[in-house]
């Protein structure tokens, strides 16, 4: 009799452990999924923001009177592959980088001013699905759709363009 309750206890022992094991597997799983979710959230947040964020740090690394303009691709004058063009001098010559898209991509290009290039020459910055400006009363808004669909708007103030600029 004494043999069949130890034995009964056993079994009992086992099956709890066992019962312990499938709840800390369920848990861990549990966890793992929501934390992928969350991953997969956060980065695509991070392409949303990552592309007016990009632009908007090169905006205010290049304000200078004169020196922020939208237009065409080779010429601000023509209608094209709409373009921001940033100017600045270096070393006593005008350079303009430009920011595009083009063909699926986001692009930079840094050459001399009014130098014929093709869109193609540009480094691709990444995958979008598309990216516009607006330069109006000394603001420039700047609308990225990122590769995932996702639309953001942000508008930058001009500093020398403003009153207290000049």
């Amino acid at each position: 009799m004494n043999k069949e309750k130890h034995s009964i206890g056993g079994a009992f022992v086992l099956v709890l452990f066992a019962v312990f094991v499938v709840a800390i597997i369920a848990v861990l799983a549990l966890g793992a999924v929501s934390y992928i979710g969350l991953v997969s959230r956060e980065n695509k947040r991070y392409n949303q923001r990552i592309i007016t964020s990009y632009v908007v740090a090169k905006v205010r690394g290049n304000d200078v009177k004169g020196g922020v303009k939208v237009g065409g691709f080779a010429d601000p004058e023509k209608e094209d592959v709409e373009t921001l063009h940033l100017y600045r001098e270096v070393e006593g010559e005008r350079v303009d980088t430009r920011i595009y898209y083009y063909k699926g991509q986001i692009y930079e290009l840094y050459t001399l001013e009014g130098l014929e290039m093709n869109p193609e020459a540009g480094n691709p910055l990444l995958e979008a699905e598309g990216l516009k400006f607006e330069k109006k009363d000394g603001l420039l808004t700047i609308t990225s759709v990122s590769a995932e669909g996702i639309e953001d708007k942000t508008t930058v103030a001009l500093r020398s363009e403003s009153e207290v600029a000049s």
